[in-house]
């Protein structure tokens, strides 16, 4: 399976996830289903910055697309729903670099504070998320069991203590079905579409938001 094939997966998942949250919020099969899309993503950026030959570019591009945007984000969302995901994905990239250069796990827990503090989406867990995936890029199994981990702490047990939202947390561990999709990841790129995929994001929020 190529990046390309992950893409697609990716911004498909996450446009039904958006259309079950602003057009059917009963349908939760949908939500349910758009818990693939994150993983996809944070998995598609550490291969980026993996095999990106300009990483201040890259980041400028993630910059870029977290301001286009947020507004696009807040239209569809509402205006009290924090910080797009893009923002999340460039603190997530900034972390993996900085824990490469220096050897240590201190960065992350920084800019996962950073996450949390200033409302981006999927906050302190997202960051940390995209860490694990690029720390275990070589081996999957325990890849998989940090993951894993990460999700039973925040989603289980955390739905455990707020029984009244535990709907919420529990279907986020769907999500873990996204990785058997990066177990068949074949490293190769595939179809390049590179600024279609950058701007389906604020694209698909912009109509939401104004149509729906």
């Amino acid at each position: 399976m190529s990046s390309f094939q992950l893409k697609i997966i990716a911004i498909t998942t996450m446009l039904i996830d958006h259309i079950g949250y602003v057009i059917f919020p009963d349908l939760i099969i949908l939500r349910i289903i758009g818990r693939l899309a994150f993983p996809l993503f944070a998995f598609l950026i550490t291969e980026g910055y993996c095999h990106t030959s300009n990483f201040n570019k890259y980041l400028a591009r993630l910059a870029i697309l977290a301001i286009i945007s947020q507004y696009p984000f807040w239209l569809a969302f509402g205006f009290d729903s924090g910080l797009n995901i893009f923002v999340t994905l460039a603190l997530g990239l900034i972390a993996i670099a900085l824990s490469d250069r220096f050897g240590s796990i201190i960065p992350v827990v920084l800019l996962a504070s950073l996450a949390d503090i200033i409302g981006a989406d999927y906050r302190f867990f997202g960051v940390f998320l995209i860490y694990f995936i690029h720390h275990f890029r070589y081996d999957y199994k325990y890849m998989l069991i940090s993951v894993t981990g990460l999700y039973g702490f925040f989603y289980l047990f955390i739905g455990l203590m707020n029984p009244g939202d535990s709907t919420f947390y529990y279907i986020q561990l769907f999500a873990l079905i996204s990785f058997i999709l990066i177990k068949f990841y074949s490293g190769k790129q595939g179809l390049k579409l590179k600024y279609f995929f950058y701007l389906f994001y604020p694209v698909h929020l912009l109509i939401l938001g104004l149509f729906f």
